[in-house]
């Protein structure tokens, strides 16, 4: 697999910063990258250091198109300056808006965040408002993280969101509850039951999530989404975007992947810790007194490190600048050629 990372040009010490530090077209350049824009460290920059960062992000893409064909020749510490100001934006301001995501829904915080509820839903024997609340705050986040990080091309309504809001909270509980009532009564064994029980959360999650994304961004489905052809500028070498008109074909495989994302970032992190504890629990790893606070830490790491090294590799899976052929949307794209044409995923 590729190592994500760009064939940087160096000459006597420089850097050539017009070539992008990850190769988006390969799956290993979106993996290195999807690494860097989820870090949590980044959500430890402050808005002054966010506002520097944009300022720089600015100075410096000014220079590269001002160079143009020849490339944007720097020293190592202005390379590594630009990097880390294009990590800074890249992870925590809205490409249409360019003002910061409120810090808790940055892809940053995916890690911090979710792993309170996960740790929640995981929890043995929950009660049935135990599932309830837990399920309701994870639709809750979602539903913060999906609008702030959505198209801002695209505007929903408050009574829109609220609906979006309301499917799939109701979704998730629904599904919860019926799985979860549902288990105790299969004719299976103990560890077959008590396995199944805890992959519940995995189920009720997965479904929800589809209906998450899919109510959130149902106007890309219904109006489309921009198609667009690319160029290259004969000067300076750069991308000219050619905007062909909106497609609600494009729109539905945006959301279709986007939803698959949210599926396989949930697989790790709700299946593995759940049949890794039930198998140390079989092998009495946890007995003693202190057994059930060796239980919480170890379920609680193993959370933790699914969801630090499972996101990336979810949200990479799909490129953002998808690709696709005029033949497969509405018959008025067919007259710009046989393609290739280009649409953004989202996240």
């Amino acid at each position: 697999m590729s190592s994500g990372l760009s064939d940087d040009g160096v000459r006597g010490g420089l850097y050539d910063i017009s070539k992008p530090r990850f190769d988006l077209s390969t799956y290993g350049g979106r993996l290195s990258y999807f690494y860097s824009i989820t870090s949590p460290l980044t959500l430890l920059a402050s808005s002054s250091e966010l506002e520097k960062a944009q300022k720089d992000v600015t100075h410096f893409e000014a220079r590269i198109k001002e160079e143009g064909k020849n490339g944007c020749w720097v020293p190592k510490d202005q390379k590594a300056a630009y990097d880390h100001a294009k990590q800074l934006v890249n992870s925590s301001i809205h490409p249409d808006t360019g003002k910061p995501v409120p810090l808790p829904f940055r892809m940053s915080a995916f890690v911090p965040t979710n792993l309170i509820i996960c740790a929640g839903m995981l929890m043995p024997n929950p009660s049935l408002k135990s599932v309830i609340f837990w399920q309701w705050a994870n639709q809750t986040l979602n539903v913060a993280v999906n609008f702030s990080n959505a198209n801002k091309s695209i505007e929903m309504t408050p009574q829109e969101i609220g609906t979006a809001y309301v499917a799939a909270t109701f979704t998730s509980v629904v599904l919860a509850v019926s799985l979860s009532r549902l288990v105790p009564r299969l004719r299976v064994s103990h560890t077959t039951k008590d396995l199944l029980g805890k992959l519940v959360p995995f189920a009720s999650v997965a479904s929800a999530g589809v209906v998450n994304i899919s109510c959130i961004r149902w106007k890309e489905m219904r109006d489309g989404v921009e198609v667009y052809k690319l160029t290259q500028d004969p000067v300076d070498g750069h991308e000219e975007k050619h905007i062909l008109g909106k497609s609600p074909k494009a729109g539905q495989m945006a959301v279709m992947q986007s939803a698959a994302s949210r599926v396989f970032t949930n697989v790790p992190t709700l299946i593995t810790p759940p049949m890794v504890m039930t198998y140390l629990a079989s092998r009495n790893t946890f007995s003693g007194p202190r057994g059930k606070l060796g239980s919480t830490l170890t379920q609680l790491t193993l959370i933790g490190l699914s969801l630090g090294l499972f996101l990336p590799p979810a949200i990479a899976y799909f490129p953002q600048r998808a690709t696709t052929s005029p033949a497969k949307l509405e018959s008025r794209f067919r007259e710009h050629g046989a393609g290739p044409v280009y649409f953004n995923k989202g996240l």
